[in-house]
Order: C-alpha cells, then structure tokens, then sequence
C-alpha cells in the first residue's frame, strides 16, 4: 500500500533547535523570506502527498502520514494539531546535537585551524591579534545566518554578538576563505542503520555567495581526491549519525576554497540532518517513495 504523506515545511527549524527549550515562536519576516528563498523546498512533496499549512484547518484528506523538513517539537504538534500523525523520528535532543555545529567539527574534514570555542578567553587564542581574517559561526544556523566575518580587532558591535553566541551555544571558528566551487551530497539513514548515499551535487550561487539551487555535479568537476575524501565523509556522516540515534534524510556540504595563505577542498563544511534544498536533484529516489520502515 502506497502511503501519503501530509508535509510540513518548517524551514526555520534550526532556529528552533538553537532555543533549546519550549517557547520558540517564529518570526514573521523570517517565515516570509524562508517562503520567497525556499520555494524548491515543494519539490519534496510528491504527487500524491499534501501541503499542510500549520495554521490552516484539519485537512480533509484521512489517511495521511505526518512528515516534516524537520521533525522538530514545534513541527510534530502541528501535525498533530491538523490531525495528522507523524511518521517515526528522533528524539529532539538528537535533532539538536546532530544539526549542531560541533557535531560535524568532531568528525573532521573541515577546515584547517577550525576550532569550537565556549569563552571569551579561547576565542581570544584563536583570534590572535587580529592579522588574520577569521569567520565565527553559530552553532546551529542555517543559510548564512549566524556568522560574522572578523577581520581585525572586534568593534564594539562585533563584541555584543559574540557576548551573546558565547552565553547562548559557544562559537566555531575558522580561517575565512573564498569558496570556488561548493558541493553537496544526500543521503538516507532507515531505522535499522541500512543507509544509501546520492550523487554529489554542485550548488548554484550568485557572485555574493547567495544559494540559486543545486544540479548534479558534472563528471571531472571534482578531482578524484577531492571527490573519494567527499564520499568517503559522506558514509562516515552516515555511520555517526545512526550511531547517535538519529535516522532520517541528512545532507553535507563541501567545497574547494582558496586563500589569502593557501588553497584545498574542505570534505565537510556542515551536516543537515533533514530534509534540503537540494535532496530531490541528488537522490536516486523521491522522498515519497521511501518509507523510514523500509
């Protein structure tokens, strides 16, 4: 029997992993510009499936299975609140330590000098004085958000965002650098461990870095280093993540960089242990088609 799934494309759910805790409430202006930037984010929901809308009425189709770009807490009481029940997921605190930032960071692969940071003091060693160009980041984030370039001494402003990333979830610090050719990979973890690895996308963006969509990579745009380091990440990602409880769709970016000190391929930039942008382009298979039970 062919199941159907109802969606809810809860886009902004890093933000309310980030939280912690119960209480999050979106925020308006960022739901409309997750709205306007994520509309591929329809192309998960298959023919047959439907759109929810979590402020919307009890869907009159019966029968559907709850799914969700994230099945987070806020994400699962929709569902339920539209009388739909969630497909299996993992537990919230799962979602929330795989999505972060240091997750990924203890697995390696990413950038040289990479370090996660708790105190002003740490930070400060990293930092040195201030020569080099560094870039902080939030742990949990997503499309950019939550990252600051440093590029000298912090000003003023600099430091009150760095007082409250510190207070809140510490800090990932790495070499700022230029990506010139960015990558992702997809995958699928079922509840029994089994897990199947797409192909390597290529990520479309514009001159200042905005993300413009995903295509399959072409043959030879990845050396064969770069592209055996890439896979090879990818299955560890897998493994480790099955390994801390979660199971799921997950993606991981990668990309070729160059320097002011030096060039390479940085083999994990970030995990996404959910649904992406890009899964549909680098999955063999539709995310309707697939089954957590499988």
């Amino acid at each position: 029997m062919t199941r159907r799934y109802g969606w809810l494309l809860n886009l902004d759910a890093e933000m309310e992993l980030a939280r912690g805790r119960p209480g999050y409430v979106p925020q308006r202006k960022l739901l409309a510009q997750l709205a306007q930037h994520g509309g591929g984010a329809r192309a998960l929901v298959g023919t047959n499936d439907e759109l929810l809308d979590e402020h919307g009425a009890v869907p009159v189709t019966a029968g559907l299975v709850g799914r969700a770009w994230c099945p987070t807490p806020l994400a699962l009481a929709s569902l339920r609140r539209l009388g739909v029940e969630p497909e299996p997921h993992p537990d919230a605190k799962v979602l929330r330590r795989v999505n972060h930032r240091l997750f990924a960071h203890e697995l390696g692969g990413g950038l040289p000098e990479q370090r996660y940071v708790q105190t002003h003091a740490q930070l400060a060693e990293r930092l040195g004085d201030g020569a080099r160009r560094w870039l902080l980041k939030r742990p949990l984030g997503f499309a950019g958000r939550g990252q600051l370039r440093a590029l000298g001494p912090l000003s003023e402003k600099q430091g009150t965002w760095v007082d409250a990333s510190l207070k809140r979830d510490g800090l990932i610090v790495e070499p700022l650098v230029t990506p010139t050719f960015e990558v992702s990979v997809h995958g699928f973890i079922w509840r029994g461990g089994r897990y199947e690895i797409g192909a390597i996308c290529a990520q479309i963006v514009s001159e200042r870095g905005v993300f413009r969509g995903v295509r399959r990579a072409e043959p030879g745009e990845l050396s064969a280093i770069e592209q055996a380091a890439f896979e090879e990440r990818a299955r560890r990602v897998a493994t480790a993540l099955f390994a801390a409880g979660y199971f799921g769709p997950f993606g991981i970016d990668g990309y070729r960089y160059s320097s002011q000190d030096a060039s390479g391929f940085c083999a994990l930039s970030e995990i996404n242990a959910r649904y992406t942008l890009g899964f549909v382009t680098g999955f063999p298979r539709h995310p309707s088609e697939l089954s957590l039970d499988d």
